[in-house]
């Protein structure tokens, strides 16, 4: 796998917790990964901004447009780091807004009982789409190792359930790529 990927988001969401469950499961499946993180004002709410690369690179440093995938906790910080991007690469997002590569983790998070798992469910999204480079289960690990015992449960739910929703979709895709199948050899 060659990528290179920027998290951005805001002090107290979790992005130093996603990158380093990010990080140590990506290593766990085999993958050569560096990273490196920018912390604004992080305990006021500044930008927080990781950066991971995986593949054969000797920096973990993202230039202005290199970056095929930039995860956003907002949209506001999707956009504030639009820069990163290169073109033709992917935003995914934390929104309730509908559209491609959107999804609405902190109303997923609230609805299984952790609303501060919003990071969590993010980062499952996020790891869905990378199927089949990886699997789950290291991440789940991790994730497990990294937590505190009182909120184990709800993390490993928000994985799961961001998870999920990319593994749904795809199905629900198939089902619709079948029908239009069967109704073309009509």
């Amino acid at each position: 796998m060659d990528l290179q990927m920027v998290i951005a988001g805001l002090g107290g969401e979790g992005i130093i917790f996603m990158t380093r469950v990010l990080v140590e499961g990506l290593y766990r499946c085999g993958q050569p990964v560096i990273s490196t993180e920018t912390h604004g004002m992080a305990m006021r709410g500044g930008s927080v901004i990781s950066q991971i690369k995986i593949g054969d690179y000797q920096s973990p440093l993202i230039r202005y447009g290199e970056a095929d995938l930039l995860v956003g906790t907002s949209l506001e910080e999707a956009h504030r780091n639009l820069p990163y991007l290169k073109e033709g690469g992917i935003i995914i997002k934390n929104t309730p807004q509908k559209g491609v590569h959107c999804i609405d983790a902190s109303a997923i998070a609230h609805k299984i009982g952790n609303p501060r798992g919003g990071n969590l469910v993010l980062l499952g999204y996020v790891l869905a789409h990378l199927v089949p480079a990886i699997s789950i289960e290291p991440f789940l690990e991790v994730t497990g190792e990294l937590t505190p015992e009182k909120f184990l449960t709800g993390n490993l739910k928000a994985l799961q359930e961001g998870w999920q929703v990319v593994l749904q979709g795809n199905k629900e895709e198939d089902k619709a790529e079948e029908g239009n199948q069967a109704a073309r050899e009509n």
